[in-house]
C-alpha cells in the first residue's frame, strides 16, 4: 500500500510538471513598441481578418472636429478575448485624435501623443470595448483599427472601421482671435521656470540636457528611438536616431555623445544579418550591408541615400540625411519596402571602422512601422537569458560532474561517510538535485517571459532548441522520480533500473548540452556565437578528455568503470556492495583530474555566463 502511495504521489507530481508547459500569460497591455505595427510579439502569424467574428462598430460616419466618435468592438455572437488595441488614423496612416476614457477594461499608452492609444488592463475575458474618440480639431477622413487578441496564438490584426468624415465644426474657428491674448501670460511663468531646469541639469550632470536638432518635436513630427530607454523627451540621449516620411522620402537624424560613428539598421528580426544599415561619421552618410555577426561591408546603394548636413558641436556628432521608402542592396536579400511593412531597427555607435558590436547597440522590441510617427521601446530579454544561465550552470556546471563522480569515484574515498552515506554518492546526489532545482527555476523563467508554449513548427524548423530543451526537462523530472522507486541491490528489478536510470540519464544530458549549442543562433538572444560555441566545445573536448583519461587508467589497472548507478564488474552490471582494496596512492590522479575538471567547468559556467548576459 505504501509503495502504491508512493507511486500515484510521483504521477501527481510528474503530470503536473509536465502541465505547466501548456500555461499561456497574458500581459497587462500592448508596450509602446507595438504602436505602428499593432501586432503582437508572439512570433506567431496573425489570423486571416476576412474569418474574423469581430468588428469595429462606429457612431456615425460623419462627425464633427469639435466632436465625438463613439466607438465599440466585439462580436455578434459575444465570443470572449483577452487583449486589445485601438488606434485611429487618417488617410496617411497618422496616428489622429485621442481617447479621453479608455473605458473599464482599458488603459491609455503615448505612441505619437497623449491618449491616441488604448489598450487592455488585465487578462481577464471580455466580450466588447466602448470607447469614444476626440478629434481634436483634425479634419479629413479617419478610420478606426483594432487589434483583438483571442488568446496569446490567436490574434486579428488591423480591424478596420468604415470610413469616417471629420468636418469643420462651427465652433472650431471662432476662439482663434480670443486665444492670442491667453497665451501671453502662458508663456511668462515659462520663463520663469528657466533657471530651475538650469539648477536641476548642474546638480546631476549625467541626466544633463543635450542641444541637438535631433531631439526637436521626438514623438510628435517624427519617430526616435534612443539609448538610454526614456532619453528620447529629455534629451539624454546617448546615441539616437529619429525618422520620419517626407513625401516619397525617410528623413533620418542621427546623433551621439562624442566622435566616432553612429548606425541605424534596417532589418526583418532583432538579430544581425542581413541588414541594411546607414553610417554617420564627420565624413557624411555611408551605405553599409551587414551580413551576420561580423565586420558590415560597404554596399551598393539603391536606396536613393543622399546627405543633408553633417556637424560636430560641442564635441557631439550630428548628421541628418534621406533616404527612399523601398531600400535594396545587391549585397544582401532584404528588399526592404517600408511602406507595405514593419521592420525592426538596430543602433549602434562605435570609433574607428564600423564592426560588429558586443556593446553599444540596442534593438527594438518589436517590428515598427517606419511611415507611422512614434518612441520605439526596445526589446528586454533578462528573463531569457536568465534562463540561459540556469540551464548553462545545471548541464555544464553540476550535471557533467555528477556524471564523472558516479562512473569513476565510487572506491576513490574510501571510508569517508556524509549523512551515513558514502561521499561519492552524497555528492552525486546532490549536483543532481542542484541541477533539477536549476532547472525548474530555468523552466519558470522562460514560461513567464514567452507566457507558455506557442512555437510554430516553422520556427522548430529553423531551431529546434525549444523541442530539444523540453525533452531535456522532462527526462530531468524523470530521473529523480525513476531513483525514488529504485529496487534494493540483489533485486530481480535492479538491473532493469540501472540500465534506464542510466539511459535516461545520458540522454537527458547529451539533449542539454545540445539545447544549450542551439541557443547560441536564437533570434530572441544576441549572444557572440563565435566566443560562446568556442566555450562549449572546450567544455566537450575536456569532458570526452577527463573520460578518456580515467577510463584508461581504470583498464591499466584491470578495473572496469562504473556507471551512476548500475555498477559494472568485467562487463556485467551488478550493485557495488563493498569498496575495493584500493592504496591511496592509486587514486591521486583520479582526485586531480576531478578538481581540475571541476574548476575547469565553473570557468567554462561562468564564461558562457557572461557572453549570455552582455
Amino acid at each position: 500500500m505504501f509503495v502504491r502511495m508512493k507511486y500515484n504521489a510521483a504521477l501527481l507530481i510528474l503530470s503536473v510538471l509536465l502541465q505547466s508547459y501548456s500555461v499561456s500569460g497574458f500581459s497587462s497591455g500592448a508596450p509602446t513598441s507595438q504602436c505602428g505595427s499593432l501586432t503582437p510579439g508572439h512570433d506567431l502569424a496573425p489570423l486571416d481578418n476576412s474569418m474574423s467574428p469581430f468588428n469595429v462598430q462606429i457612431g456615425a460616419t460623419t462627425v464633427s472636429s469639435d466632436g465625438s466618435l463613439s466607438i465599440k468592438i466585439g462580436s455578434p455572437s459575444n465570443q470572449a478575448f483577452k487583449g486589445f488595441m485601438v488606434q485611429v488614423r487618417d488617410d496617411a496612416d497618422n496616428i489622429i485624435g485621442s481617447f479621453p476614457n479608455p473605458g473599464t477594461s482599458g488603459r491609455h499608452i503615448q505612441c505619437s501623443h497623449k491618449q491616441d492609444t488604448v489598450t487592455h488592463q488585465s487578462s481577464e475575458d471580455k466580450t466588447s470595448v466602448e470607447l469614444t474618440w476626440s478629434p481634436a480639431k483634425f479634419t479629413g477622413k479617419i478610420k478606426v483599427l483594432a487589434t483583438v487578441a483571442v488568446d496569446y496564438s490567436h490574434y486579428y490584426v488591423k480591424l478596420e472601421s468604415d470610413l469616417v468624415t471629420v468636418e469643420q465644426g462651427d465652433s472650431s474657428p471662432e476662439p482663434e482671435p480670443e486665444s492670442e491674448p491667453e497665451s501671453e501670460p502662458e508663456a511668462e511663468p515659462e520663463a520663469e521656470s528657466e533657471p530651475e531646469a538650469e539648477a536641476e541639469a548642474e546638480s546631476e550632470p549625467g541626466s544633463q540636457a543635450l542641444s541637438s536638432p535631433v531631439f526637436d518635436g521626438c514623438g510628435q513630427d517624427k519617430s526616435c528611438f534612443g539609448e538610454p530607454a526614456g532619453c528620447e523627451s529629455k534629451s539624454t540621449c546617448d546615441y539616437i536616431f529619429s525618422w520620419v516620411r517626407k513625401g516619397d522620402k525617410m528623413v533620418w537624424e542621427g546623433f551621439r555623445r562624442g566622435s566616432g560613428y553612429v548606425a541605424v539598421g534596417i532589418s526583418e528580426d532583432p538579430k544581425m544579418g542581413n541588414d541594411v544599415v546607414f553610417l554617420c561619421n564627420q565624413d557624411g552618410v555611408a551605405e553599409y550591408a551587414n551580413l551576420g555577426k561580423s565586420a558590415p561591408k560597404p554596399a551598393t546603394s539603391t536606396g536613393g541615400v543622399n546627405l543633408i548636413s553633417t556637424e560636430n558641436k560641442e564635441g557631439n556628432l550630428y548628421c541628418k540625411f534621406e533616404s527612399d521608402l523601398k531600400l535594396d542592396s545587391s549585397e544582401v536579400e532584404l528588399k526592404a519596402n517600408t511602406e507595405e511593412r514593419d521592420y525592426h531597427l538596430l543602433i549602434a555607435q562605435g570609433d574607428g571602422k564600423l564592426s560588429y558590436h558586443g556593446k553599444n547597440r540596442i534593438f527594438s522590441g518589436e517590428p515598427l512601422s517606419l511611415t507611422v510617427i512614434g518612441i520605439a521601446g526596445a526589446g528586454s530579454n533578462l528573463l531569457l537569458r536568465l534562463h540561459g544561465v540556469c540551464m548553462i550552470a545545471a548541464w555544464i556546471g553540476c550535471v557533467g560532474t555528477g556524471i564523472i563522480m558516479a562512473r569513476y569515484f565510487k572506491q576513490a574515498f574510501p571510508g569517508k561517510k556524509v549523512g551515513g552515506k558514502d561521499l561519492w554518492f552524497q555528492a552525486h546526489r546532490s549536483l543532481m538535485m542542484m541541477a533539477v532545482l536549476l532547472t525548474v527555476v530555468g523552466l519558470i523563467l522562460v514560461l513567464v517571459y514567452t507566457g507558455g508554449w506557442h512555437y510554430s513548427a516553422e520556427f522548430i524548423r529553423k531551431n529546434p532548441h525549444p523541442v530539444t530543451g523540453l525533452v531535456t526537462i522532462i527526462l530531468a523530472f524523470i530521473q529523480p522520480i525513476m531513483a525514488f522507486f529504485r529496487p534494493h541491490p540483489g533485486t530481480t528489478f535492479r538491473g532493469i533500473f540501472n540500465i534506464f536510470h542510466w539511459s535516461f540519464g545520458s540522454a537527458a544530458f547529451s539533449l542539454g548540452v545540445t539545447s544549450i549549442f542551439l541557443s547560441a543562433y536564437l533570434s530572441a538572444v544576441q549572444i557572440p556565437a563565435v566566443g560562446y560555441v568556442v566555450c562549449l566545445v572546450l567544455y566537450i573536448i575536456g569532458y570526452v578528455a577527463v573520460h578518456l583519461t580515467l577510463s584508461l587508467k581504470d583498464m591499466c589497472q584491470n578495473k572496469a568503470p562504473t556507471e551512476v548507478h548500475p555498477m559494472t564488474t568485467n562487463g556485467k552490471m551488478t550493485d557495488m556492495t563493498e569498496s575495493d582494496d584500493v592504496s591511496e596512492k592509486s587514486w591521486k590522479l583520479h582526485r586531480t583530474l576531478l578538481l581540475v575538471f571541476i574548476v575547469f567547468s565553473f570557468v567554462i559556467v561562468f564564461a558562457t555566463s557572461i557572453l549570455v548576459l552582455v
